[in-house]
């Protein structure tokens, strides 16, 4: 007999992404609890500012950020510390949660498949 596997309740995946120190969105669904504690690290987020463009970095995560005018901020999670190795975002401040003038960014939930070890090949 094989059994399903059940899906973890909010309150469960609340607990574990407290322990974690990974903030808890307000209207959150057991989905996007369960990306974070997936896909986030403990710590704060990075507020960052693409220094140039990103035609070089076709293969590459930070090539998923649009525009050198914005200012976003990325959660602490193995796909920043990925972009931050490119050399090419300024990072302006640390922050557990975006301010109002930042766009929100974040890790997409195929990036290991896309992206395996953040390089440039």
């Amino acid at each position: 007999m094989s059994q399903q596997k059940k899906k973890p309740t909010k309150a469960k995946l609340a607990s574990k992404l407290k322990k974690q120190g990974i903030p808890i969105p307000k209207s959150a669904s057991v989905d996007d609890m369960q990306h974070r504690l997936d896909h986030w690290l403990p710590g704060d987020g990075y507020i960052v500012r693409l220094l140039r463009g990103t035609s070089r970095f076709n293969h590459h995560p930070i090539s998923l950020l649009p525009s050198k005018k914005e200012t976003y901020w990325i959660p602490n999670s193995k796909m920043a510390h990925d972009m931050l190795e490119s050399k090419i975002l300024l990072v302006m401040d640390r922050s557990p949660e975006p301010s109002q003038n930042t766009i929100f960014f974040d890790v997409p939930s195929d990036y290991s498949q896309r992206y395996d070890d953040g390089s440039n090949n």
